[in-house]
């Protein structure tokens, strides 16, 4: 059987940047809701979306009953030389992490790959070498220095989404993954409804399935960007991620995925909401909630 921790972050109320765009959310509003809507764990989100003084921080996080069970590290890995370019920002969030008590380290790519990844047909052998090494040095210095464990996040329009490129990564880095099952199912399903890519990944790589994010995939928007040959960003201004219970994907099989595995961990509830109202996240973050305990992913 598994045993799901569950739990929000920004991205949920349309945060995705530090300054609290595309949705303007400010961090308050976030907290307040989180917490009314039932959830007591929280990603910090985009570094600096969040209070980084940490006695502001706890304070903030304590008087609503909240923890943090990961941070947020998001880099342009095809710029710089090596890790070292991108270690100051690592040190102060690990840091700040290891204050709040917090064992990962949620990492992903925000590299320019192009409206349609177009950047990743010109990397040569040499280029995915040096791409993947600051990667893996990134990993090994966070858990060496900080007992961290750093999970990497495959994600749509990026270096790695695609499950040949998330091999890639693994086998190279020996990195374990937050495995986003929207952002998994988007670049690797078939746009239908009970599509099997994301349980069938979870069951076939249960080892690396160290941290979950929760997403859904709306069939219909996504069979119209598929077919209009449309780029993701075009996608998620179309909300082509929707409520749990609305898409493609079969969560009662994530559940027997996850029970087949004995998944014991976290998993983060990440709706994608570019343009919703603050009381539009409010709603979907507590039905979200509502149905994963209704079929019994968390109690």
């Amino acid at each position: 059987m598994s045993h799901v921790k569950i739990a929000t972050a920004p991205c949920s109320w349309g945060v995705w940047y530090a300054d609290g765009t595309p949705s303007g959310t400010p961090y308050s509003t976030f907290l307040d809701q989180a917490a009314q809507a039932g959830y007591q764990a929280l990603e910090l989100g985009p570094d600096g979306y969040l209070p980084t003084d940490l006695v502001k921080l706890q304070e903030e996080l304590t008087s609503r009953g909240l923890e943090v069970c990961a941070g947020t590290a998001c880099y342009a890995f095809d710029q710089g030389s090596s890790f070292s370019d991108f270690r100051p920002q690592v040190e102060a969030l690990c840091k700040r992490l290891v204050a709040l008590n917090a064992q990962y380290l949620v990492t992903m790519d925000e590299s320019d790959v192009g409206l349609h990844g177009e950047k990743k047909q010109t990397f040569s052998a040499t280029d995915w070498t040096v791409f993947l090494t600051k990667i893996r040095d990134m990993g090994r210095y966070v858990e060496s220095e900080f007992g961290i464990q750093m999970v990497y996040h495959p994600h749509i329009k990026t270096m790695i989404e695609s499950e040949s490129e998330i091999i890639r990564l693994m086998e190279f880095t020996g990195l374990c993954l937050c495995f986003d099952t929207g952002h998994h199912a988007y670049v690797n399903g078939n746009g239908q409804k009970g599509d099997p890519s994301a349980p069938d990944f979870i069951r076939r790589f249960a080892d690396k399935i160290a941290y979950l994010h929760f997403k859904q995939v709306d069939g219909k928007v996504y069979r119209e960007v598929m077919a209009k040959h449309l780029d993701s960003d075009t996608a998620f201004d179309m909300n082509v991620m929707c409520d749990l219970p609305d898409g493609i994907i079969d969560f009662m099989e994530i559940r027997q995925a996850l029970d087949d595995i004995g998944f014991a961990g976290i998993a983060v509830v990440e709706s994608d909401m570019p343009r919703a109202t603050t009381a539009q996240a409010f709603v979907s973050a507590k039905r979200n909630l509502r149905y994963l305990r209704d079929l019994h992913i968390i109690t």
